[in-house]
């Protein structure tokens, strides 16, 4: 009996040596687990930030092109009514040369285009009708005029035959003009 616990004992301390190398290859798997664990969650977290990210620059793109699109559409609508608004312009013109101010629709009209006006400038809609200021190619389109000099060189303009509008920076359309 003494042998065989003798032997259990040679044993023990024989399988210590396996046991402690068996505790240190499971420790080390589950080291190398917990490793890739932490990275995946790492990965994880860089691919969701990365996922927000890019909802997020669409969000601001599509932003953006609605705002451009809107732009454009206001663009288009404002170069389609300015000869409707010209033609209001035209009226008011008329009826304050004309000496009849009791009549209704003359006052109308004038009530109708300073609410015009108004508005275009609420709408950042500038009209080109000055008088008695340089002529600028970049806003205005000479008319032929017989009588000026080409070779001057400070071109003013005299008169305004259609206006011109800007929206924002953006030039609508050029004011058609005459020189002096």
């Amino acid at each position: 009996m003494q042998k065989k616990i003798d032997n259990e004992k040679k044993n023990d301390t024989n399988d210590k040596p396996i046991i402690i190398n068996r505790k240190k290859i499971i420790k080390e798997k589950i080291n190398k687990i917990e490793k890739k664990i932490l990275q995946f969650k790492k990965e994880k977290k860089v691919i969701k930030l990365r996922y927000y990210a890019d909802i997020d620059n669409l969000t601001k793109k599509n932003k953006k092109e609605i705002q451009l699109i809107k732009h454009n559409k206001f663009k288009n609508f404002l170069k389609s009514i300015t000869s409707i608004i010209d033609k209001i312009y035209n009226l008011v013109k008329i009826s304050i040369n004309s000496n009849s101010t009791e009549n209704t629709v003359t006052e109308g009209i004038r009530l109708t285009f300073n609410i015009l006006e108004k508005n275009l400038k609420t709408w950042h809609v500038k009209i080109i009708n000055k008088v008695n200021i340089p002529f600028d190619p970049n806003i205005h389109v000479m008319t032929i005029n017989k009588e000026i000099n080409e070779h001057k060189n400070n071109k003013i303009v005299k008169k305004i035959k259609k206006n011109g509008y800007i929206f924002k920076k953006e030039i609508i359309k050029k004011a058609i003009v005459t020189i002096i």
